[in-house]
């Protein structure tokens, strides 16, 4: 007889949970996918507050992963009451927990490690810190990301603008200073860490994945040798960010995280290494699979 394989059950389907699924599926695992609405067949809608709806949902499941991650504008009232809806419901389900995190809470601390002092300089840092604790005090193993890039519209400075601007011939918008070194994580990197931790036995913290901490701006320039371009770029200053969050309530939120880029931040991904024996996909190949997906995505054409 076959063996059973024990559900894997993904909370959020944003940038990383849909991510998360593929990977799992392709190691032969079941896979069952919550958000707060579900738009494919397979997902099931839920709020992740409600822990008997969590508990529900992952009935029989080995591992859930917690990719949660409601808009800037929501966290004071929902990260974390997210975490405790979810943390309870994975306890009464009897499964074991990993939750992707990511970097705030280490403030002006320029180069980061799972034993980096908890330093929050913003409010969302300071949210960060009280959902993690309420995370790592039930025992999950909580995977800690940078900044996105990767397919997808929603990366912070890699996503649907840079794209839309680039291929219209203009220059790319970075925050603070983009000669500051500055780590980034593919997304398919960070998947590919959660998996591990769901797939092994471990707790507390780790950083997943990420590429060798590069300036931005350098960066950037890995994404003009693959469009076949020179990109430009320009600096949006602080004081444009807080003029235009008067209007845009989300946006006065990123102005309080700008100064990542105005500092060296560069992750230190060794211990995973080590433990699992994984690296991030090279440079190249994740500029590649992105700037692919980023042009056939805004229906443009390279020049020639």
């Amino acid at each position: 007889m076959p063996i059973l394989q024990l559900m894997h059950v993904i909370l959020g389907a944003g940038q990383i949970g849909p991510l998360v699924a593929e990977q799992l599926v392709a190691r032969g695992k079941q896979v069952r996918i919550g958000r707060s609405t579900a738009r494919k067949p397979g997902e099931v809608s839920l709020d992740v507050r409600d822990a008997d709806a969590v508990a529900r949902l992952a009935d029989g499941a080995e591992v859930v992963y917690h990719c949660v991650n409601p808009l800037y504008t929501e966290w004071s009232e929902l990260l974390v009451p997210i975490a405790r809806g979810i943390v309870e419901g994975t306890k009464r389900a009897g499964a074991r927990l990993v939750a992707l995190d990511n970097l705030y809470m280490y403030g002006d601390t320029a180069h980061m490690n799972e034993d980096s002092p908890l330093t929050p300089r913003s409010k969302k840092g300071e949210l960060r810190v009280r959902a993690a604790e309420v995370m790592l005090e039930a025992g999950a193993a909580v995977g800690r990301a940078a900044d996105f890039f990767g397919p997808s519209p929603l990366a912070a400075i890699f996503g649907a603008r840079f794209y839309e601007r680039v291929l219209a011939g203009k220059r790319a918008e970075v925050f603070g200073d983009p000669d500051m070194p500055h780590s980034y994580s593919y997304t398919p990197d960070v998947a590919a860490g959660l998996v591990e931790l769901g797939l092994n036995d471990v707790r507390g913290v780790w950083m997943l994945p990420v590429l060798p901490a590069e300036p931005t701006r350098q960066v950037i320039g890995r994404f003009a040798r693959a469009m076949n371009r020179d990109i430009g770029v320009m600096s949006v200053p602080n004081w444009m960010l807080r003029a235009m969050g008067v209007f845009s309530p989300l946006i006065r939120e990123v102005a309080e995280m700008t100064y990542q880029w105005r500092q060296p931040f560069v992750v230190d991904d060794s211990k995973f290494r080590a433990r699992f024996g994984v690296a991030p996909t090279p440079w190249d190949d994740a500029i590649a699979a992105s700037v692919a997906w980023g042009v056939r995505t805004y229906g443009q054409r390279l020049a020639a």
